[in-house]
């Protein structure tokens, strides 16, 4: 299972090279989804993005489901989101905060058609530096 998740956490990186100025973190935390108490998984990578803007990649984890997306952080470490993948979504906002090293999100989920709402604030831990 570790090799799993490592692998779909890598995966979204083929494409970004570690530059000296990224962050990487990966945020673990108990949520409640559809009325029920679960593990949520959430890889955040923050770097450049051409020559003066920032970009912060999301990859959200909840069991099977992985939903990935994307905001410009180049004034603000939070926005609103859309994470997505082929038929499940979370649209909303997230917030990241560096320094003491938490996510919040807040929204709603949709998991093939079941809609829950997000509401959560979940720890962080640097990856990468």
């Amino acid at each position: 299972m570790k090799k799993v998740l490592f692998i779909i956490l890598c995966s979204g990186f083929l494409n970004t090279a570690m530059a000296k100025d990224s962050t990487w973190k990966l945020c673990v935390g108990d949520v409640v989804l559809f009325e029920e108490k679960v593990k949520l998984v959430v890889n955040v990578f923050e770097h450049r993005n051409g020559a003066e803007n920032r970009q912060i990649d999301l990859t959200m984890i909840y069991g099977g489901n992985v939903l990935t997306g994307t905001f410009d952080n180049t004034e603000t470490n939070q926005a609103s989101v859309m994470l997505k993948n082929d038929s499940s979504f979370f649209r909303g906002t997230a917030a990241v905060d560096f320094e003491k090293d938490l996510l919040a999100l807040r929204g709603r989920i949709s998991l093939f058609g079941s809609v829950s709402t997000l509401s959560a604030t979940i720890r962080c831990a640097t990856l990468e530096n």
